[in-house]
């Protein structure tokens, strides 16, 4: 059947120059990254353990509200927020946040804290600073290099603009932050009432004696206490932050009325929880709007009649967008936001329309060559147009369609770092050019070690947890649980791996997960201090082995030679093993992982809940 679609307009070839260039000048890309959101956050609770809870508090010394600690850490929870946004601005947090931690000296329990946290912002000021200014650079490089405006596939057809900006979906967003922003400050109003209603009725109330009858380590305490001219014994149950808890039959001084309002004496009602919580709805809230007012304006490029272009090969796929130079590999990997599809000169949203199944389609396969708006990192949406494959879809009943306009975010993810990210998958200068197809084979630690890795690391870790004299909420579960859980996956991941190559791919197992990769998704591989690491078509990595492999490892295990063999076998299809490998990788010693890593989490939880007698 001939094409009657109209021919791809002459944009500047993306070459694997311009490439490299692109990516010396983001050189600090990752860093560009949320992982960023760990430190406001590992500063935040760097400066709660410094400060600690209060020794006692009581008339003659009282406990005062913190005001400039909260306004301090609810900045810290703010840019937190922020990084986990990621908008275009946020570089500008830390320089906000700076001033606030120097004028607010106060804020911070200490000078060390204090300095944590300034010398933490300067770092982080300092990394945004780099990636921004490398974002900028680049960009320049992309706008210099595209040159005048390329007309739009639809100007050059002659029609209106499919990709108009979407107003009932940006309306939603602005609903829910306007929403959020409400409740934002509803909690705040009611945190602040509170306190106030407390301080109301701790003015007209009488001071007590209450006489401890029990506490726990959370702070739950119960009191007896009598108030003047009445004799009956009353009750209350009161949370007691205190660095060492009261004892039974320790008496403190309360604030009782009438009612059976209580509250302890010098121990103000505080409305940080409040605070807090008003801080993440809002901020939550702002991130709506800000998306929703982002959502519009990154589409009104598409109101004119072209941008600046390039021409890209394109990797089309059901998963991902993936576009790269005119020779190389996969170089960014888009997020798509939108699809219209071009069929017998007319743009239409949905690619399913009316056509004859007697006909033979012919859609082309691998990559194209395709034309990319705007490129990276600019102030508009990017647009893909590249033709339909026949990988878009799985349902062959789906017509073809001449061309497929794909809206992306302007942002990209760089596939590979590496500077050999553009030339084919090749081993080492060094390595041998196998003489024939690279022998199917598996490697692993010795068994018995493999076998141990799991329990023994569980044992280890709950003799830690049972030896352990702390059983608060953070010493006695939530620091077992977090660290606890990285050091087993470390441990098994060391210990007891697996990996094979056959005729489907390369095989890995980490002591806890187990993952194949066709011979087709591999676009290289390196070895480094034993260790061998191979890069996926995606942008993602696999390992295995490490500097103990050189010791305990199989017999025979070469980490060079093995990179070698599956580089060569990820670039010919001669080199690939043509059989299946001695046998699959042991699943049960995975089964015997991850029983062993929830018994450690199991044993962890019940020894907390058994402390606090809540069984």
């Amino acid at each position: 059947m001939p094409s009657t679609d109209p021919p791809l307009p002459s944009g500047v070839p993306f070459t694997a120059v311009a490439a490299d260039r692109w990516r010396a000048a983001r050189a600090a890309q990752r860093w560009d990254s949320r992982w960023l959101v760990l430190l406001p956050l590992g500063l935040c609770l760097f400066a709660m353990v410094r400060a600690g809870l209060p020794a006692v508090c009581s008339p003659a010394q009282p406990c005062g509200q913190d005001w400039a600690g909260d306004l301090v850490a609810a900045a810290l929870l703010g840019e937190a927020l922020v990084l986990l946004a990621r908008p275009q601005g946020q570089v500008l947090v830390p320089y906000a946040l700076l001033p606030v931690v120097w004028y607010l000296p106060e804020g911070l329990p200490d000078e060390p804290s204090r300095w944590a946290v300034l010398i933490g912002q300067a770092l982080l000021a300092w990394l945004l600073t780099v990636v921004e200014v490398g974002r900028r650079r680049a960009r320049q490089q992309l706008a210099d290099l595209m040159g005048p405006e390329v007309p739009y596939p639809w100007t050059a057809a002659g029609g209106p603009s499919p990709f108009a900006a979407d107003p009932v979906r940006a309306t939603g967003r602005r609903v829910l932050g306007w929403l959020l922003l409400g409740t934002a400050v509803l909690l705040l109003g009611l945190g602040l009432y509170r306190q106030a209603a407390s301080d109301e009725r701790a003015a007209g109330a009488q001071l007590v004696q209450g006489t401890v009858l029990s506490s726990d380590d959370v702070g739950d305490t119960t009191l007896r206490y009598r108030l003047p001219g009445d004799q009956d014994v009353r009750s209350a149950e009161l949370e007691v932050w205190w660095d060492a808890a009261p004892q039974p039959g320790d008496t403190l001084p309360l604030l009782a009325d009438e009612d059976g309002w209580v509250r302890l004496a010098g121990d103000p009602y505080d409305p940080t929880v409040w605070l807090m919580s008003a801080t993440v709805v809002g901020g939550v809230g702002l991130i709506a709007l800000a998306s929703a007012t982002r959502a519009v304006r990154i589409r009104r490029g598409f109101d004119r009649p072209g941008a600046p272009a390039l021409r890209v090969l394109a990797y089309p796929s059901e998963d991902a967008e993936a576009v790269g130079p005119l020779s190389g590999v996969p170089f960014w990997s888009l997020s798509a936001q939108g699809i219209s599809c071009w069929h017998e000169g007319v743009w239409a949203r949905s690619p399913v329309v009316e056509h004859d199944e007697d006909e033979d389609f012919e859609h082309p396969e691998g990559p194209v060559e395709a034309l990319l708006y705007q490129a990276p990192d600019g102030a508009s949406a990017q647009l893909l147009v590249r033709p339909w494959t026949a990988g878009d879809s799985p349902d062959i009943s789906w017509p073809p369609v001449d061309w497929l306009a794909v809206v992306c975010a302007p942002g990209v993810r760089l596939l590979d770092h590496r500077p050999s990210a553009l030339e084919p998958p090749t081993p080492a200068p060094a390595a041998p050019t196998p003489a024939g197809p690279v022998p199917a084979a598996r490697w692993s630690m010795p068994g018995p070690v493999r076998l141990a890795s799991g329990p023994v690391a569980a044992l280890l870790l709950g003799f830690v947890v049972v030896s352990r004299s702390e059983h608060g909420w953070w010493g006695g579960l939530l620091q077992p649980l977090t660290f606890g859980v990285f050091a087993f996956v470390g441990m098994v991941a060391a210990l007891g791996w697996q990996a094979g190559v056959d005729r489907r791919g390369v095989w890995v197992a980490t002591g806890l997960t187990c993952r194949q990769v066709d011979w087709e998704d591999v676009i290289g591989a390196n070895a480094r201090n034993g260790r061998v690491t191979i890069r996926i078509r995606d942008g993602d990595e696999i390992g295995f082995g490490n500097w103990l492999t050189r010791w305990v490892g199989p017999r025979g295990y070469r980490a060079e030679e093995l990179a070698s063999a599956v580089a060569h076998a990820a670039g010919a299809e001669e080199y690939r093993p043509t059989g299946q490998g001695p046998g699959p990788l042991s699943h049960r010693q995975l089964t015997v992982n991850r029983a062993a890593l929830a018994a450690y989490l199991l044993l962890t939880v019940v020894l907390f809940l058994n402390a606090h007698g809540w069984f």
